[in-house]
């Protein structure tokens, strides 16, 4: 049983490209049934490569995708996919489309991934996860608000310091008595 990703991608190009992927996906919504057999179901990754003219058997696909929009220019597929992005399927819209662009963030806690490709922060410009297991969770642009937050938290000033804010937040959790509160500060890593 893999670890889940939550993996969103922003596909940005040419506007016509941009709808032909939005119609493939609006295609496969419309489906009764996957193109594909699979375990996953209609929104099964492998359903997306094959729509678009390649073979899924040469890419890993484990995953589905769990919400798409198109607002403005911009797509966005959000995704459930096993362990961490499935960079084919990006490679393949990338390949089919010249001109888009996809831009990818992905989450998967298990493990502590937590990476982007998009290194000018334009799409994702979030660069620091703040997890309390409940909906208080945060996301910060930058390490000064991310430590603005923890100080907050643990009732003292903290650096804005990777590795002072995990401190500052693992000493405040031993000095609890209720187990469940808990705090896991993540970076995103730029990748290429």
């Amino acid at each position: 049983m893999p670890n889940w990703c939550d993996c969103t991608y922003k596909c940005v190009g040419d506007l016509k490209e941009v709808k032909s992927l939005y119609k493939i996906l609006k295609y496969i919504d419309r489906r009764k049934t996957s193109i594909e057999k699979n375990g996953f179901g209609k929104w099964w990754l492998g359903n997306l490569v094959t729509k678009l003219g390649s073979n899924w058997e040469k890419y890993r696909c484990r995953g589905e995708i769990t919400y798409y929009e198109l607002n403005n220019n911009i797509l966005t597929i959000c995704q459930s996919t096993a362990w961490c992005e499935q960079e084919g399927v990006r490679n393949i819209i990338e390949e089919k489309f010249p001109s888009i662009k996809v831009y990818f963030q992905e989450e998967e806690s298990g493990c502590c991934v937590y990476s982007t490709n998009d290194a000018g922060g334009e799409y994702f410009p979030e660069r620091y996860y703040l997890d309390s297991g409940n909906d208080d969770s945060e996301y910060f642009t930058t390490i000064e608000e991310a430590a603005q937050c923890v100080s907050e938290i643990v009732g003292k000033m903290v650096e804005p310091d990777k590795n002072v804010i995990e401190t500052a937040l693992e000493e405040y959790m031993d000095e609890q008595e209720d187990d469940d509160v808990w705090y896991s500060f993540h970076e995103f890593t730029v990748v290429e």
